[in-house]
């Protein structure tokens, strides 16, 4: 707990092993981002915490190839609109050595990080288009940046184009051909979903 015996909610939604056996987790606690890292039996090594005065969670951790690690997910507080796209790099203590934040005209939530065969890293979530008033087109994205946080391409994808239907990618894999599979949600159903 980073806060025990108090009523703040603390939620850890990714973990991985990483190549000293121990683990890398993150998630929400107190409306920020966290970082914790673990021996192999679950005793605490070293906390981060990432963020500002908004709502912000991360999502998704991955150990990189150089000892440190990547997270995503999204923030208010750092947000032009609603929420944006926050994806942080870490050194292998969890000191940030950059982030990048994605503004949207509405809002969008990444939810899952995998670092590529390139060095770079490859992103998928939900992206939110529309108003409060005419509500909101739900889609699937696809973001590519580099090893230094640059962004590189970015595609959308849609089963009911144009549509409220919620459409979410919620994990990315890169494939031995060097394209990608996504996994998430649509209309209630899982969907699978390659590209090159």
């Amino acid at each position: 707990s980073f806060y025990a015996g108090t009523f703040i909610d603390e939620v850890g939604n990714s973990v991985q092993q990483t190549t000293d056996a121990g683990y890398i987790i993150t998630g929400t606690v107190s409306d920020d981002i966290f970082l914790l890292k673990t021996d192999g039996n679950g005793i605490e090594q070293w906390r981060q915490t990432f963020g500002g005065t908004g709502n912000d969670e991360g999502h998704s951790v991955q150990q990189t190839t150089d000892g440190g690690y990547i997270i995503t997910g999204h923030t208010y507080s750092f947000a032009a609109v609603g929420s944006d796209v926050y994806i942080i790099k870490t050194n292998a203590n969890g000191i940030e050595q950059w982030n990048l934040i994605l503004p949207h005209n509405a809002s969008w939530i990444s939810k899952s990080v995998q670092q590529t065969t390139d060095g770079g890293y490859i992103v998928t979530g939900m992206i939110a288009s529309g108003s409060q008033s005419s509500g909101f087109v739900q889609d699937i994205f696809l973001i590519k940046i580099n090893g230094s946080g640059i962004q590189q391409w970015f595609e959308t994808f849609s089963f009911y184009a144009g549509t409220f239907i919620d459409e979410v990618g919620n994990s990315v894999q890169q494939t031995t051909d060097a394209g990608y599979i996504i996994t998430g949600t649509v209309s209630d159903d899982i969907f699978l979903l390659k590209t090159d």
